[in-house]
């Protein structure tokens, strides 16, 4: 059997969105049909265009498309992956200025150009700025910005407010600091985002006195419930969103107790200006899900969903998460199916109104809940609440896709001169979203370290993408 060609790959797609390689483009066409077989003239004009299309890949930077490929090589060699994620983890997780990026010009010279670069927006506002236009220029349409700043439990099973505290021992007046120091931050990461964009949040980016109350299951604060106040308003003032990204297990009920008393709030009027996120890994997600959702029918108030796998592998209580990852995956989308069709074992329909995210990186997950957006935008129902985005520098590949099929489902819908078909053909035109982490390096390194680990887990997906990559960067060399 012939080895499949690069962009079979990406089997299932429309041809025209695939070709790639220049030196494919630049060879004549057909050469044996036009030797020995008199090919219907229509059929060549088709391949020809083909042929012409440029990839989806030909959106993204080079400079990304040289890092992707150094950095999955890094990962796909088990030694040279535990050598730099040693030092990596170290770095994040250390109090010495020699191991602090923004300190040690060496150490910073090394991070901020290969792993850096790759997953983050920028060091400062006009940093930021330039990569959302940039982002905006190749076709998304929008973003989803946090502050990089966050703190982890190194051991998830000593997750109560006394064990904290004998670690981080702080006076209200430095929490309360703290968190008006997190609520500045984010009030100006807003203001680098427009109309329909998100801002991501996390709660113990807002300091100790924080993390303490998220462990031990208190109120938030009060300085918490007015910084929150202000994010939120602010951002329903310049119609942007406001996410909350979830964290570690032993943090995570009590993320959800706040967030549902924020959507409860502010999600009215079939608006959803707050979203909770679940992490499908766990055997708990389902439940979550129907939890909130029986709030949600039973408040009157719109559910706000941010559905990903998970990333804190690592550090998480190993028997709550699923056991295969064959069964994460029949969570994760027999949850998207669900949701997509409005229907949930258990409930009564109709279901509450859900503004659902789905955020992933598996192309398989991605391509069945198009597939659904498709069969039921065909029968006349759209969902214009519905978002798809991945990870600034993860799984790009599939960003581009998602992009190049937006723009062919509504090309085909204009084609129909905004008749009922051109409705249905642009129901079912993703919205493509890119999630930007911005800070100093510092201030990103354990957003960096898990990023790394997540991309080390995901090798058989880079391995895959590789010959496409490859190939876009030989497309783009002069010689």
């Amino acid at each position: 059997m012939a080895a499949p060609r690069p962009w079979q790959c990406l089997r299932g797609w429309d041809i025209n969105t695939l070709r790639h390689s220049s030196r494919a483009i630049d060879k004549p066409p057909l050469r044996r049909w036009q030797s020995t077989i008199a090919a219907p003239s229509g059929k060549i004009e088709t391949l020809a265009a083909a042929a012409s299309k440029p990839s989806p890949l030909s959106r993204l930077p080079t400079a990304a498309i040289i890092r992707t490929l150094v950095l999955g090589s890094i990962m796909t060699f088990p030694t040279l992956y535990r050598m730099g994620m040693s030092l990596f983890s170290r770095a994040a997780n250390s109090r010495s200025p020699l191991l602090d990026a923004d300190k040690n010009f060496l150490l910073r010279w090394l991070v901020r150009p290969l792993i850096y670069d790759q997953f983050c927006a920028g060091t400062t506002l006009s940093e930021v700025r330039k990569t959302i236009a940039g982002l905006r220029k190749m076709g998304y349409s929008g973003v989803i910005l946090n502050y990089g700043k966050e703190i982890l439990l190194h051991d998830p099973k000593d997750a109560s407010s006394s064990n904290i505290a004998s670690k981080e021992t702080e006076s209200s007046s430095d929490t309360e600091r703290q968190i008006e120091q997190w609520r500045d931050g984010n009030l100006e990461t807003l203001k680098c985002i427009s109309a329909g964009d998100f801002l991501a949040i996390k709660y113990t980016g807002a300091g100790p006195g924080i993390l303490a109350a998220l462990a031990d299951g208190r109120e938030p604060p009060q300085a918490m419930i007015n910084a929150l106040d202000a994010l939120c308003e602010q951002a329903a003032v310049q119609g942007s969103f406001i996410w909350v990204d979830a964290e570690q297990q032993a943090l995570q009920s009590t993320i959800d107790a706040w967030t549902i008393q924020l959507m409860r709030r502010y999600n009215r009027s079939g608006v959803a200006l707050v979203s909770n996120t679940v992490q499908a890994y766990l055997k708990s997600s389902r439940d979550t899900i129907k939890h909130q959702l029986q709030l949600a029918q039973a408040e009157g108030w719109t559910l706000g969903l941010k559905l990903v796998r998970g990333a804190y592998l690592g550090r998480e209580i190993r028997d709550r998460i699923h056991d295969t990852k064959h069964a994460t995956d029949e969570c994760y989308n027999g949850i998207v199916q669900d949701l997509l069709r409005q229907t949930w074992p258990g409930l009564d329909s109709p279901l509450p109104a859900v503004q659902l995210f789905i955020a992933g990186h598996n192309a398989v997950s991605i391509r069945k809940a198009c597939e659904t957006l498709r069969e039921l935008a065909e029968h006349g129902k759209t969902h214009p609440s519905v978002r798809f985005g991945q990870l600034q520098g993860m799984a790009d590949d599939v960003s581009c896709e998602l992009l190049a099929m937006g723009e062919r489902e509504r090309a085909r819908a204009a084609a129909k001169d905004n008749s009922n078909a051109g409705v249905v053909r642009a129901g079912a035109a993703p919205a493509v979203y890119k999630c930007l982490t911005w800070g100093s390096v510092q201030e990103c390194m354990q957003f960096l370290v898990r990023r790394a680990t997540e991309n080390r887990g995901a090798t058989d997906r880079m391995r895959a993408c590789f010959p496409e990559m490859r190939a876009e960067l030989r497309r783009r060399m002069p010689f």
